[in-house]
């Protein structure tokens, strides 16, 4: 990692106010995305390495 790279603490839900009410688990549902227009997006995890690279430049 850059040395300027923010450091990330993890914290639960409850200790980040919202006025919004959040689900205890929530995932983006791509489905009707693929159903509809025939698009499917790539698991996060696949294009993670190049997220980070990109971030490092």
């Amino acid at each position: 990692m850059p040395p300027h790279a923010p450091r990330i603490v993890a914290i639960r839900t409850a200790d980040y106010p919202t006025r919004a009410a959040r689900p205890a688990w929530s995932v983006l549902d791509t489905g009707k995305l693929r159903t509809t227009f025939g698009v499917a997006l790539p698991a996060w995890e696949t294009c993670l390495d190049e997220v980070i690279g990109d971030l490092a430049h």
